[in-house]
């Protein structure tokens, strides 16, 4: 027997949405990292906890995040143009 389809919608209850966000986190994190690996594509990964706490996940070339924050200036003005 196959799994039933999930509705996707917002947890009322806020201590099932922090539960929710926990177990999850994990496996959005390990795809994200086999994402970068499979297709050698540079990953940034930031995602806020129902209680506002942050996770940062960066891949193997922490450099070029860190080059994009440093001139995230000059990249909005380039953009917004």
């Amino acid at each position: 027997m196959g799994r039933v389809k999930l509705k996707i919608k917002r947890l009322e209850n806020s201590s099932g949405r922090q539960v929710t966000y926990s177990k999850r986190r994990a496996g959005i994190l390990k795809k994200a990292k086999e994402l970068s690996i499979l297709c050698d594509i540079d990953i940034v990964l930031l995602m806020f906890s129902p209680t506002g706490k942050p996770t940062l996940c960066l891949g193997e070339r922490r450099y070029i995040f860190m080059s994009f924050l440093f001139n995230i200036g000059k990249f909005i003005h380039t953009v917004g143009h």
